[in-house]
């Protein structure tokens, strides 16, 4: 494990470019083949340039992901930390993961707003696998923002069915609320942003920011590669929609990823 740790951490550094994802996406311990489970890939995707940009993007980045049996886990996906549960129905425990900056050079949108510095977020998460086909997810996440103080709490669920053997397709929902420095950072105005880039000063409060919903079809085409595709669109919600800089309210993300489990 300690060798394996320093590429850990720089695969989740690159995947700042793409953020960590709100839950942590583990496999149940006890379902573990190996003590030490390990997967390498790459993930394409099409996105909003920012949360709330009509512009598009593409980007890549290496998908790593690692789960000890012990309950230990780092990937670009869920972060690094460490699941306390060997009940199959539950996952709870502590992790770090990756709040993905906001360049003021990625879009003209964003002159004079300033740059957001990628965060690395303390937090906690909490899931609970209803049976093989459902399960409910949970995140609290703190340190995002300009000036780190952002929280945020996300709410989610996925439902799967297999097709046969080799496919699967999912389905998920999720809900996101942030707290007022959060809120400002990612959509508010303050005085010398407005005299900078000409937006009207704009202060939001503490609330839900969006709601989520997406489908991924996943093909295992041997007990090594397998590839998922899917897309997901989020709906801005409450004070983030009404942020002077938010041109589109429901930005939707593609997506492509291959990984080879060792």
């Amino acid at each position: 494990m300690k060798k394996l740790l320093p590429l850990l951490l720089i695969c989740v550094s690159f995947a700042a470019h793409a953020q960590t994802s709100e839950y942590a996406q583990l496999v149940p311990s006890p379902y573990l083949p190996k003590d030490v489970n390990f997967s390498l890939g790459a993930a394409a995707f099409s996105a909003a340039r920012y949360t709330g940009s009509d512009e598009r993007r593409l980007a890549a980045y290496p998908l790593i992901d690692a789960q000890w049996r012990n309950g230990a886990f780092a990937s670009t996906i869920s972060g690094i930390g460490y699941n306390f549960s060997k009940d199959p129905s539950l996952q709870y425990g502590l992790r770090m993961t990756v709040e993905a900056a906001r360049d003021e050079s990625r879009s003209d949108r964003l002159h004079g707003l300033g740059d957001v510095g990628t965060a690395i977020e303390p937090g906690a998460f909490l899931n609970y696998i209803v049976n093989q086909n459902y399960s409910l997810t949970s995140s609290i996440r703190y340190g995002s923002g300009v000036d780190h103080n952002g929280l945020q709490l996300s709410l989610g669920g996925r439902a799967t069915t297999s097709l046969n053997t080799q496919h699967r397709l999912s389905a998920s929902f999720g809900a996101n609320w942030a707290n007022t420095s959060f809120a400002q950072s990612y959509f508010g105005v303050n005085a010398t942003q407005s005299a900078a880039s000409g937006y009207n000063q704009y202060t939001p409060t503490a609330g839900l920011t969006d709601v989520k919903v997406g489908a991924s079809w996943n093909w295992s085409i041997d007990s090594n590669w397998s590839l998922t595709t899917g897309a997901s669109v989020k709906y801005l919600t409450g004070d983030a929609a009404k942020s002077p800089f938010v041109f589109q309210k429901t930005p939707v993300t593609i997506f492509s990823a291959a990984s080879y489990r060792f």
